[in-house]
């Protein structure tokens, strides 16, 4: 760790490096404003065994107890987006159950209190990688995520999405109608109310 790191207590560089979406990205969804409603709606995008990875905030006591008794030790060790002050991270089993628990917790404070950087990572792959969570920035989904369950969960939260990455081929055009090409891109997009 570097002097000014232990000095002014920010994340350290070793903190600062760990498990990305990187080139992995393939997905990019509309900024979500509703967090309880994210919550619940994830199980439709998410394998059983995914982590849900919270950074920085500042929770409420009741869902500090909650993550508190809820969170595992770390499986994988996400990059850190916040460099100062170190935050505080947790990680949470995404079961259906948590995360209605969850969801219902959230509906008394505001979303940035839970979390500044929300992602979820499953076998030492980052799925969803949301910085700056429920500002203007969108969500970035794996390839290793199908078109399918990017549309439901799209779909549930009516929110739009569109592929980001050329290489990967959508199982099916959005909206169960033809794909929306976005100029010589090759990029498609798709819009769900």
């Amino acid at each position: 760790m570097g002097i000014l790191a232990k000095l002014f207590g920010a994340a350290s560089r070793e903190e600062l490096n760990g498990i990305a979406l990187g080139q992995d990205a393939a997905w990019e969804v509309s900024p979500a404003r509703d967090f309880p409603s994210l919550l619940r709606a994830l199980p439709l995008l998410l394998p059983s065994d995914a982590v849900l990875y919270l950074e920085g905030g500042s929770p409420p006591k009741d869902i500090e107890a909650f993550l508190d008794v809820h969170c595992v030790p770390e499986r994988s060790h996400v990059a850190m987006g916040t460099i100062w002050p170190r935050p505080r991270t947790f990680h949470l089993p995404a079961t259906t159950e948590n995360l209605t628990e969850l969801a219902a917790l959230a509906e008394k404070c505001a979303a940035i209190q839970i979390a500044v950087h929300l992602h979820v990572y499953a076998q030492a792959t980052v799925l969803l990688e949301w910085h700056d969570a429920f500002w203007k920035d969108p969500l970035h989904l794996s390839v290793a995520i199908p078109e399918d369950r990017v549309r439901a969960f799209s779909s549930a939260l009516g929110l739009t999405y569109k592929m980001t990455k050329q290489n990967v081929e959508p199982d099916a055009p959005p909206n169960d109608g033809p794909a929306t090409r976005l100029g010589n891109s090759g990029i498609t997009q798709g819009r769900h109310r």
